[in-house]
């Protein structure tokens, strides 16, 4: 039995003055809980978290759920409290520790809580090689049509970065349609890129962005940390080892959302295909944030070797197309350079592999 300590002798003062004496002391109603396991096993902000036990419902209304001595949930602020589970809802700023559930005056149970205090991403690997960049059809600054190497292995989130997993890292959610599982969007180039660092440094990674001032971003190609896909590392991951205009099976409406499928607007990641490497959505839904500026000359003098793009610019490039634009915006090669709209924008990350 652990020794309570005295933030939890606290709580259960205030448990003895709240609750029904007769309920406590009788033992023929009250009953210790014991519990089981907690999942998921590793826990992140925001997940639904279950504690599996029983004989956990006597005293719902006077249960608490304490986490290292300080951080505590009453029976009414969890999602279900019942004989055999309760769940609740994982804050942001937690710490590994102990869990408690607390039920009238009993502290005998206890198990550890694995706590991560970032978002759970899942990422793809994408093998370097060689592709052909641009389009022959396309728009003028997508051509000419010329060979691009990628150096360098790299991962990329499977789907574009949720508002879940936004809310997990940053303060404030400015999308316009409100969903967990919806793609973060109304994100300006200078957020995701923050984005980008915090996550870094909350998985004690390499940060790839230096900030010399609020404008101005250094990207620092040696860092082990996530960061934004430059254009060509997007349009290799987005084409899978395709040559059209669109990956997977070739239909736009199959691979995303756009104005003629989304009913004017977004849809949770990952609804539609996924392309030859596993990824969802890079055509349609959101548009998605490059690190490169925006130059339409630029693939006139494009290094071969792993482009970042130009040094300088005005603009910087979004890619995919958005469930608010026809089908001929999300192609693979579609570049756009947004001057002041940010409504539909969001992005997805990537790690070198080193």
């Amino acid at each position: 039995m652990r020794y309570p300590t005295f933030n939890i002798l606290i709580l259960l003062l205030f448990v003895l003055i709240s609750c029904n004496k007769e309920d406590i002391v009788n033992n023929s109603t009250f009953i210790k809980p014991s519990l089981f396991k907690i999942q998921p096993e590793k826990i992140h902000p925001f997940d639904i978290v279950t504690i599996y036990g029983e004989n956990l419902d006597n005293f719902p209304d006077s249960g608490f759920i304490i986490i290292n001595d300080s951080i505590v949930f009453r029976a009414k602020d969890c999602f279900k409290w019942n004989n055999s589970f309760i769940q609740f809802v994982a804050p942001k700023n937690l710490r590994n520790g102990k869990l408690f559930v607390i039920k009238g005056v009993d502290t005998s149970n206890s198990l550890n809580f694995n706590y991560f205090p970032y978002p759970k991403i899942d990422l793809v690997e994408i093998p370097a090689g060689v592709f052909l960049m641009g389009s022959r059809t396309g728009l003028g600054f997508e051509q000419p049509i010329h060979e691009v190497q990628i150096m360098h292995n790299f991962l990329i989130s499977k789907f574009e970065i949720t508002q879940k997993q936004w809310l997990s890292v940053m303060d404030t959610n400015l999308s316009k349609f409100i969903g967990d599982n919806l793609p973060v969007m109304n994100v300006d180039w200078i957020e995701a890129i923050k984005f980008c660092n915090r996550l870094s440094n909350l998985m004690g990674l390499d940060s790839c962005y230096i900030f010399i001032d609020s404008n101005t971003v250094l990207f620092k190609e040696d860092a082990n940390g996530f960061r934004l896909p430059t254009e060509a590392e997007w349009e290799y991951a987005c084409r899978a080892g395709t040559t059209g205009d669109f990956a997977g099976n070739g239909n736009p409406l199959d691979m995303g959302w756009f104005d003629i499928n989304s009913g004017m607007k977004p849809h949770p990641v990952g609804e539609k295909l996924p392309n030859a490497w596993g990824i969802y959505d890079m055509h349609g839904n959101a548009w998605e944030w490059c690190w490169d500026w925006f130059d339409p000359f630029y693939y006139e003098k494009s290094p071969r070797v792993n482009p970042l793009g130009p040094d300088k610019g005005r603009n910087r490039v979004v890619r995919g197309g958005c469930w608010q634009k026809g089908t001929t915006f999300g192609r693979s090669s579609a570049r756009q350079f947004p001057e002041d709209q940010k409504t539909n924008f969001g992005f997805r990350v990537v790690r070198t592999i080193r």
